[in-house]
């Protein structure tokens, strides 16, 4: 006999409560929440973070694939309790979503109407229509693979153990358990996984999840999760309009055809219907997994969809994540609605479109959440990282034109000077080693080149937040060669080229440093 947790109602959803709550509003809390403490983190089912979101701060989940997932599901509830489906008139939506912030939480009303009708869609084990899961497994799935299966951060397949050394054996927690089950949908690996036989089709091969190997980007308030929630809708604009009902899987009493997906219909769809592959869960009385079915949910590519939250390219799809990019390299592309580049123009996260409707004072809080995941489309995974922005969005193009297109110029600024940089060590480690094989460069030129990232992202935030001052690119590049380059100098031959390559690397062109400062001699 499995264990009868439901998603809508046991503790999944990791969040921190907002500080400093008045005396009505840790009332307020005591009552929704017993034993959540002001400023403390808590695991909530579904249903209480949407009644007591107002209350709340942020999710506070310690994998950045798993909050990315957490989300767009809530992203799609929202959708639901906040009224924001009830019209796809651009001007009536925009008001509806003012008068939602001016209310400052979800109606309770509309949360009840919304989980109490089929509380056995919320089901995480067994029943006819488990949460997110696709029961014909039991048939379909063939072998049971252990509950470590589940965990993506446990080692298993091509990955090496990176980050949980639980054995595969060891049961999941229910509510582990829900968060892997979303992560799977979206970040799932393409190649050879569980076999499955349907419709006359057997197979082990399957395709890789829609967000697999992207860096998501989310609107972020950093103490109100209502208002972040509210603002990770996406506005008409950006829904699909593809025929077919608009429902998420929990919604739906219909399964999906593996053999024919369909493109979303609709926001909802967008948001939380897509996936390319079919879980299966086994639970137990004492509400863990035991065992699962993870194998293909398709046969054939995902239909094509702009997907809210990344950042799309004119060519090659949408950008990658990237763990040797920090996130504020990327921030003017997220400002202006379309940055044009040499190889690639880049188009925002739609989710950003209609943020410039918002009242300034609004705006001016709000920051960017950015979640990537490192790795292969298929079964190779390599680190996953987060970013919290500080107050950047009253800076898009369309309310600030001069500030949007300053840090456009600084970014630029930063990457020419980069590129100085790494041909100044390159050229230096060439001349001290004639004999060696170019390629042998790449390591010290890399490690060089690190160091100036690491310290340019800080230069990038005191020049964003000290107005008048430019951020000092050129002598930070100049600073990075005279670190990296002390080896080098061990033989005359070395000395005379780094001091080539240094004085090469002083006089870069005017207009990088124009851009970027005057290097110190």
């Amino acid at each position: 006999m499995s264990h009868p947790f439901r998603v809508d109602r046991d503790p999944c959803v990791p969040v921190r409560v907002r500080a400093g709550l008045t005396e009505d509003e840790a009332g307020e809390l005591a009552a929704l929440v017993p034993g959540a403490a002001d400023g403390g983190v808590v695991a909530l089912g579904l249903r209480a973070v949407f009644e007591a979101a107002h209350l709340l701060a942020d999710l506070d989940v310690l994998e950045p694939p798993v909050e990315a997932m957490w989300r767009r599901a809530l992203a799609a509830v929202a959708l639901r309790v906040g009224g924001l489906d009830a019209t796809s008139d651009g001007d009536a939506w925009l008001d509806a979503r003012e008068d939602l912030l001016a209310c400052g939480r979800f109606d309770a009303a509309r949360v009840v109407d919304y989980f109490d009708p089929e509380p056995e869609r919320w089901r995480l084990y067994g029943g006819p229509r488990p949460f997110l899961q696709d029961p014909r497994l039991a048939e379909e799935g063939g072998d049971l693979a252990p509950p470590g299966r589940l965990v993506m951060s446990r080692a298993s397949g091509a990955n090496a153990l990176w980050a949980d050394s639980t054995p595969q054996d060891v049961p999941v927690d229910a509510g582990e358990s829900v968060a892997w089950l979303l992560t799977w949908r979206g970040y799932g690996p393409s190649g050879t996984g569980g076999t499955r036989c349907h419709g006359g089709r057997n197979s082990h091969i399957a395709k890789a999840g829609p967000y697999r190997a992207l860096i998501s980007y989310f609107p972020h308030h950093p103490d109100s999760l209502f208002t972040t929630l509210v603002l990770s809708v996406p506005a008409p604009s950006a829904w699909p309009t593809n025929p077919g009902p608009d429902l998420a899987p929990w919604e739906s009493e219909q399964l999906p055809d593996p053999l024919g997906v369909l493109p979303p219909a609709g926001p909802a769809t967008l948001l939380a219907g897509r996936s390319a592959h079919a879980v299966l869960l086994t639970g137990d009385e004492d509400g863990r997994t035991t065992g699962c079915r993870i194998t293909w949910g398709t046969t054939s590519d995902l239909p094509p969809a702009t997907d809210p939250y990344v950042i799309e390219r004119d060519t090659g799809g949408p950008v990658r994540a990237s763990r040797a990019r920090a996130v504020w390299r990327d921030l003017d592309a997220l400002l202006l609605h379309e940055r044009p580049g040499d190889k690639n123009t880049l188009r925002r996260p739609t989710a950003f479109d209609h943020l410039v409707e918002l009242d300034p004072d609004l705006l001016d809080r709000l920051g960017v959440r950015a979640l990537g995941w490192d790795q292969e489309r298929r079964d190779l995974d390599r680190a996953w990282y987060s970013a919290t922005t500080p107050p950047v969005l009253h800076h898009l193009a369309e309310v600030d034109p001069d500030g949007a297109a300053a840090i456009a110029a600084a970014h630029r600024s930063a990457e020419t000077w980069a590129g100085h940089l790494r041909r100044a060590l390159a050229a230096a480690w060439r001349g001290a080693n004639p004999l060696r094989h170019k390629d042998d460069q790449h390591g010290f030129v890399d490690q060089g080149s690190a160091w100036y990232w690491e310290r340019a992202e800080q230069e990038f935030w005191t020049a964003l937040t000290t107005p008048g001052t430019p951020p000092a690119f050129a002598a930070l590049a100049v600073a990075c060669f005279d670190t990296s380059t002390p080896a080098l100098k061990s033989t005359a031959r070395g000395r005379r080229a780094t001091a080539k390559a240094r004085a090469q690397l002083f006089r870069a062109p005017r207009k990088a440093t124009a851009a970027g400062s005057q290097p110190a001699a």
